[in-house]
């Protein structure tokens, strides 16, 4: 390598080998403190952001990172910027399509459940117009057989 060209900062350690059985550690950031040096935070505030944010993390890499920070270059800091920043757009991205195709399959689902309760609204109305139906055809029926039964002679007044 000659002079002018940075050296490319090392690969962190894998954080679960198949050796020890241990498993990678999962990112939570959000909740684990981590030793960043001071200079750090004051020089790159927003890259200190994007490392505990970024979902390709463990977070002994990300304490790697945050170790490694202050002896890297301006150019690998960039690249590193870069990376992260690039995921990020890619993630937020994938989140919208996906965002938007769960919305097409809800508003799907709305219409579907929306047709399936008219369609149980209408059977129900129509049981209820048969019963309807069926109650005054049989109020029809006693008062024609009421009408044609023959009525008891009245007995004869006397006066």
């Amino acid at each position: 390598m000659d002079p002018t060209t940075p050296p490319t900062p090392p690969v962190p350690p894998a954080t679960g080998t198949a050796s020890t059985g241990t498993p990678p550690a999962t990112s939570g950031a959000s909740t684990t403190q981590f030793n960043i040096p001071q200079a750090v935070l004051e020089k790159y505030p927003e890259l200190v952001e994007m490392i505990k944010k970024t979902e390709s993390m463990t977070d002994e890499e990300r304490e790697y990172w945050f170790q490694i920070l202050p002896i890297m270059t301006e150019d690998q800091v960039t690249r590193l910027k870069n990376i992260l920043s690039e995921e990020a757009a890619q993630l937020a991205k994938l989140d919208d399509q996906y965002q938007s195709e769960l919305s097409k399959l809800n508003q799907k689902h709305l219409d579907e459940w929306s047709d399936f309760q008219r369609k149980k609204d209408r059977e129900g109305i129509e049981k209820a117009e048969a019963q309807e139906e069926a109650t005054e055809a049989k109020a029809q029926e006693d008062l024609l057989k009421q009408l044609d039964e023959p009525t008891p002679p009245t007995p004869p007044t006397t006066p």
